[in-house]
């Protein structure tokens, strides 16, 4: 497997990267990582997924990335890579890690209940920070027609559990679990992750808050990480940096800019260049010390995707003053001393704001530098739903019942660490910015990936002919179209980057962002799928990034990770969580396998173990019960997407863990259909029973509004994955019947079922070209799939204009910087679909493009670098 850093992202710094093989094509965990010249490259190795004859299907595998910039090749070896690197000397609670450069103390065990991440970190032998521990704050809110009572609460972060999730040569991880808890009151879970390398001075946490408080009294208020770390020297000899656009924002907290004695600009610049310390000192500086302001408190916020601004202070019980502003701020603070100090910095800062970089105590010796996630000096969040009553008829939400509840939820961010031991330069914390912003990504090339199969089937470009020229135009538009809708609409914050939303407005020249179910997108219609497949289709760095931004927020925010909806996910609304319908296919293990496959993700793994038991969950919901003949309520399911997102939870489990009790729900269900007099066709409602995972068939469902949402919600993708990795022909024979069967005539349809199928709407016809195109290739039917291109390629008038996806351009007289674009019939299900089901066509059917082309395609709009 020939790998290579993709370019777009920084080429430094240690990388955790995937390789996919074929079955029995590598029987254990060994690799080697060669250069181009023969030299062998350190590298770390692990299974993340197995085919059931335990042959490795995914492996994880950790290296330096400065090392790959010719790239490289993966190749599996019977040789043992040397164990040496990180020293981990474990003890009854904690453990230390060494690096060789950073050496750090880590509680370790079960029932722990400790207040620290880490402690006792000293860098090639200097005391750099006493304790790392988590920070947050939660406002209550007690509100009457009269009064609205507020109080902002510190809670207490508490370790209740710590494991040493990797313990590799050249990278060690750590997973902390435990809760921010404020006496009896409610107590926010939390999982935090922490990362070290070999010979390195930097630190990586992944941080994901839980919510399990009452959204009508609980609001966020501050969420982070805090280091107390160590600054040698007086107060006048450390600094305070912020990476700002274009320069540095640069005091020290005690600023030698004296009218008596007077010391002069000399001195100033001096202290700037950390030129002074307490041992060159003269006597006018440390008299002038004794009563120049000590700014003890720095605080960078950034208030929205376009603003940020600098706040200082002397001491906690005076004002706050502005001391600068700007639009986006690039994340990344330094607070240094005499010996040294540290850069820190959050990734995404400005997409997923309001986050803050604050320091404190700056005359102590154990100042305090703290990464907010969400700053303290913004407005709390508020978890509550945006109306009191659900608008099902008139506003496409769910049902009549509210259940808007953010139970369960949570959101995940990351931040970096870096041990210096001198005064950073602006070059020096603007490279740190570039790692930590647009941190490595190693991957093969597209030819690579879909040799394997890798996340089932998809088609590489076809150039060659006029038709396949223009897919590739129309493909690109469609991703360019929604990458800058995501800047032109401000689809920024840290509870909404990632998603995009659901339906345009043409008449208000916006998206529906306050219409019920046609806001937020929630993973409907799988752009998820779009979004990868893309990638590995094109091998682009801007279409990772945006994929990864939806997968990191729908993989938290959109599902519920504890609770009663354990598993489940809500759909589409004006909250991520308001809609009355909580189902599997939100949070399906489907969305999140390729981020957690292509980079070995951690955090990623954890939520597909929160939702394989999604049907379980869901078999309590009551809006999937139903009646009996003889007045049993019993849970239900569809054969999709119900059905398929529990293969699509069941297949990624057994695949990680070969767990058979989770493949024979899988064969149960398969069994089940084959079973029906129509397959695919026939139901699609089934009565359903969680401790086995039979579907019960109970005849055909006429009225049913669900036979196009079983093959457009990642049903074919799910199923002919599971189909290879099961090697069970029977579901792919149920795709091609159903392929056959969808675009027949109705009178056909009601002839080859003896009239059981008459009024049954087999709506959206393009949903369905990804199974036609694999019916029709598996048959060797050029008339299906001809018609399969043409019911794919008549869409595009219908939605998004003859100039398939070509924006138009419109003036808005209350927009500052110029005209928007927008395509007025779009909506994110359509264009999703669309896409993902040509991407599958280009597989099966590339033979039967026509060879003139489809429709005319002007003015390329590109994003491509």
């Amino acid at each position: 497997m020939k790998v290579h850093c993709l370019q777009g992202r920084t080429a430094s710094g240690f990388v955790t990267f995937g390789g996919v093989w074929e079955k029995g094509e590598v029987p254990a965990a060994s690799f080697q990582l060669t250069a181009p010249d023969g030299k062998t490259l350190p590298l770390q190795s692990k299974p993340m997924a197995f085919w059931p004859d335990g042959s490795i299907k995914w492996s994880a595998h950790t290296t330096d990335a400065a090392l790959l910039k010719e790239g490289a090749e993966l190749l599996p070896t019977p040789k043992e890579q040397p164990d040496s690197g990180i020293q981990i000397i474990k003890g009854p609670d904690a453990c230390t890690l060494d690096t060789g450069v950073l050496r750090l103390t880590v509680p370790l065990g079960e029932n722990l209940h400790c207040d620290f991440l880490v402690q006792d970190i000293s860098v090639s032998g200097r005391k750099a920070a006493h304790k790392v521990y988590p920070v947050f704050l939660l406002e209550r809110r007690n509100e009457t027609e009269d009064v609205l009572e507020t109080r902002v609460q510190k809670f207490h972060g508490v370790v209740q559990k710590a494991v040493l999730e990797e313990a590799g040569p050249l990278q060690a991880t750590v997973a902390f679990y435990g809760e921010n808890t404020h006496g009896e009151c409610c107590s926010m879970p939390f999982v935090i992750r922490l990362s070290v390398w070999k010979v390195s001075a930097e630190m990586r946490f992944v941080h994901t808050f839980l919510f399990d408080g009452v959204e009508q009294r609980d609001f966020l208020k501050g969420m982070g990480i805090r280091f107390e770390t160590e600054l040698s020297g007086a107060v006048y000899t450390r600094h305070v940096q912020y990476l700002q656009e274009d320069k540095v924002f640069h005091e020290c907290p005690q600023n030698l800019d004296s009218r008596f004695p007077h010391l002069g600009p000399k001195v100033c610049q001096a202290q700037l260049n950390g030129e002074i310390s307490a041992a060159n000192a003269s006597e006018d500086m440390k008299q002038a010390s004794q009563d120049i302001p000590i700014w003890r408190q720095y605080h960078l916020v950034q208030d929205s995707n376009r603003h940020y601004a600098i706040f200082k202070a002397t001491h906690t019980a005076c004002c706050r003053i502005r001391a600068q502003e700007g639009a986006r701020a690039p994340g990344v603070m330094a607070l240094t001393g005499e010996n040294g100090g540290v850069m820190a910095g959050i990734r995404d800062f400005w997409q997923k704001y309001p986050g803050g970089l604050a320091a404190n105590a700056l005359d102590q010796e154990n100042a305090q530098l703290s990464l907010w996630f969400y700053s303290p000096l913004q407005e709390a969040y508020d978890f509550r739903h945006y109306d009191t009553k659900s608008h099902p008829m008139t506003c496409y939400e769910g049902f009549e019942d509210l259940r808007p509840s953010a139970y369960g939820i949570g959101v995940t961010s990351e931040c970096r660490v870096q041990f210096t031991d001198s005064l950073p330069s602006e070059q020096q914390l603007r490279q740190f910015a570039d790692r930590l912003q647009k941190p490595p990504v190693v991957v093969a090339d597209p030819a690579y990936y879909h040799e394997k199969r890798a996340f089932g089937y998809w088609g590489l470009p076809h150039p060659e002919t006029k038709a396949g020229e223009q897919l590739e135009t129309a493909l690109d538009r469609a991703f360019s179209f929604y990458q800058r809708e995501v800047e032109a609409r401000h689809w920024y914050g840290l509870f909404d980057y990632g998603d995009v939303m659901h339906t345009y407005d043409p008449m208000r020249h916006c998206w529906k962002y306050d219409v019920g179910g046609y806001a937020w997108q929630n993973t409907e219609l799988v752009p998820t799928y779009w979004l990868w497949l893309y990638f590995l289709h094109t091998g682009r760095e801007d279409v990772f990034s945006l994929a990864e931004a939806m997968s990191r927020h729908a993989s938290e925010v959109d599902t519920y990770h504890f609770g009663p909806l354990k598993g489940l996910g809500s759909r589409h609304n004006v909250r991520h969580w308001g809609c009355s319908c909580k189902e599997p296919r939100i949070g399906m293990a489907g969305h999140h396998r390729f981020l957690f496959y292509l980079t070995g993700d951690a955090r990623l793994g954890e939520v597909m173990e929160d939702v394989k038991d999604a049907d379980v969950s869901m078999s309590q919901n009551p809006h999937s019960m139903e009646k009996r003949p003889d007045g049993v309520i019993v849970p239900s399911a569809r054969s999709g997407p119900d059905w398929s997102s529990y293969v699509s939870n069941w297949m990624t489990h057994y695949e990680r863990t070969l767990d058979e009790a989770y493949r024979r729900k899988i064969e149960t269900g398969i069994r089940d259909i084959a079973a029906t007099p129509y397959g695919f066709a026939s139901g699609p409602d089934y009565y359903y029973d969680p401790e086995t995972g039979h579907l019960i068939y109970h005849g055909e469902i006429e009225n049913t509004p669900n036979q196009h949402l079983q093959i457009c919600m990642g049903g074919p993708q799910i199923w002919l994955e599971t189909a290879d990795l099961l090697e069970d022909d029977t579901l792919k024979t149920l795709l091609t019947r159903l392929g056959k069967f969808y675009y027949l005539p109705a009178e056909e349809k009601t002839r080859r079922t003896h009239g059981q199928i008459v009024n049954r709407p087999f709506s959206w016809p393009m949903f369905a070209t990804a199974v036609s195109a694999f019916s029709a290739a598996n048959t060797h039917d050029a008339e299906l799939a001809k018609k399969t291109w043409a019911v794919l390629m008549e869409s595009v008038p219908q939605n998004a204009g003859t100039d398939a996806f070509a924006p138009h351009s419109y003036v808005n007289g209350f927009a500052a910087d110029g005209p928007y674009q927008e395509i007025p019939g779009i909506s994110t299900n359509w264009v999703s679909q669309w896409c993902l089901n040509t991407l599958m066509c280009l597989e099966f059917i590339p033979d039967a493009m026509p060879q003139d082309g489809f429709i005319e395609l002007k003015s390329p709009v590109s994003s491509k670098k």
